[in-house]
């Protein structure tokens, strides 16, 4: 009977006073896509200026200081000096230059000098005396025991160039943790801003229909507390747009962190850069989770820098071990000596010697070389758990991502009933077989099932950020 009365009166009024045509979902006119903000220049951005990967990038700096400080003991010495005698029996002046290099090439070492000696010399102090130009040497060093495969230089340097590739990995563990925070903060802001805009897609809904409710109210076509329902809608949904609008600028907020401009400074993105949707989501193969744990276990900046670490001290280990080793020289040395003839030395000389060097009991070298052996083995377990932690992290990381997925892909199956039916009671009101409180309510169905289906699809991709970090997936996509 409903129906007929009103299909009866609709006919008889003009068209602006009959029952309003429920107005369909809103679709916002959506931004070129070359406005959009991007994850891309968001991750960008984060490389460029973001401080505590800055911050992380020094220690890379400061290990290559080290590794210069480390080579610096391999520098050309220069040495030089004059010594003279001047109150006692004997009046001389001895002046003396020398360089000397050291060599990594099995600890061998040069050198080569000039030394000058005028007037009288006591017989034990002959040596010091030479010809008239002074005499040349030149010659060499080489351990034959003890330090010939490394020696304290060498493993300064060694330890340094090892702690440069630690610095290396600490900057790519930092680096994955930063765009793996930055990806969720991305996504958490895309995600408030689909809530903003289904939260004002339905309030327009409420506030179209307002006026043409009042008037087909005014024309008895509707009962008044129909309108009161839709104003109670109205200023409902006005609560819910104030409240994602406070979620949108916090999440832009906390986005801004990552998201700078080129003088470093945080940007605020305004909503207006917000892309019109979520990407594809893009499933996963259960096969794929073997080869990502071996992708991680080969790509984790933390497996590695234990490896490193253990590296470091294994020179210790060596360098110990070579202290327990007798202290055998040999040095070869030519001597010239020109001008005119003084001492009855020479005037060429080709001197070789040998140096034995052994302390009895090396306890010293005994006790570093058992506490680096423990720091091997703490290493070495450290690394087993690691490796251990990170399968663990990668598998579980997968499940999230295959649970969010299927959440997402179910949520979106119920938001396409949820319309559906929304639609057909909206149909059924304007046919004058429903209520505009069902109509309200499947409104507000559909809009708390989008809300859910946008909370899924960013978990989704929440989850495949943290996968992502899992496999180490952005050590693979440097700038």
């Amino acid at each position: 009977m409903r129906l007929l009365a009103v299909l009866l009166a609709a006919a008889a009024m003009p068209a602006a006073a009959q029952i309003p045509t429920a107005p369909t979902r809103p679709a916002d006119a959506a931004p070129p896509a070359a406005s959009w903000l991007k994850l891309e220049d968001v991750l960008k951005s984060v490389e460029q200026h973001y401080p505590p990967l800055l911050i992380a990038v020094q220690d890379r700096v400061i290990a290559d200081a080290d590794v210069t400080l480390a080579e610096g003991r391999f520098d050309l010495g220069l040495l030089s000096g004059y010594e003279g005698d001047y109150l006692g029996f004997y009046r001389n002046d001895v002046y003396r230059a020398e360089v000397k290099q050291a060599t990594q090439f099995q600890g061998m070492s040069y050198f080569a000098g000039y030394q000058l000696g005028r007037g009288n010399y006591a017989s034990y102090d002959g040596k010091l005396q030479t010809d008239s130009l002074g005499q040349y040497k030149t010659g060499a060093r080489l351990p034959l025991f003890r330090d010939r495969a490394i020696d304290p230089r060498r493993a300064e340097l060694q330890k340094a160039l090892i702690g440069r590739r630690v610095a290396d990995l600490g900057v790519e563990l930092q680096r994955l943790v930063v765009i793996q925070m930055a990806t969720r903060r991305y996504y958490d802001w895309l995600a408030a801003g689909r809530r903003n805009r289904a939260a004002r897609d339905v309030l327009r809904i409420a506030e179209q229909r307002d006026q043409q409710l009042k008037e087909a109210s005014d024309l008895g076509q509707i009962p008044r507390i129909d309108v009161t329902d839709n104003l109670r809608a109205i200023l409902s949904r006005r609560a819910t747009v104030v409240e994602t609008e406070r979620l949108l600028q916090l999440t832009a907020i906390e986005l801004s962190l990552f998201y700078r401009d080129s003088g470093g400074d945080p940007v605020l993105p305004d909503p207006s850069l917000l892309p019109p949707d979520f990407p594809t989501m893009q499933a996963i193969s259960e096969a794929r989770l073997m080869d990502d744990i071996d992708l991680a276990l080969r790509r984790r900046p933390e497996i590695q820098r234990f490896a490193a670490q253990r590296d470091q001290v294994e020179v210790d280990r060596r360098l110990a071990r070579n202290q327990l080793m007798p202290n055998i020289d040999t040095q070869v040395a030519f001597v010239r000596e020109t001008g005119e003839r003084i001492v009855r030395r020479g005037p060429n000389d080709l001197i070789a010697s040998i140096v034995f060097d052994l302390p009895y009991q090396r306890r010293q070298a005994k006790g570093r070389e058992l506490a680096a052996q423990a720091r091997i083995r703490q290493f070495d377990e450290r690394e087993r758990f690691a490796r251990d932690a990170v399968t663990a992290e990668v598998r579980d990381a997968y499940s999230a991502l295959i649970t969010a997925y299927q959440r997402a892909q179910v949520v979106t199956e119920e938001l396409d009933v949820t319309r559906q039916l929304e639609e057909a009671e909206r149909v059924r009101f304007n046919l004058g077989d429903g209520n505009l409180f069902l109509v309200n309510l499947r409104e507000q169905a559909t809009f708390d099932t989008e809300i859910r289906q946008v909370s899924a699809v960013n978990e989704y991709f929440r989850a495949l950020a943290l996968y992502e970090f899992a496999i180490a997936e952005a050590m693979t996509r440097r700038p």
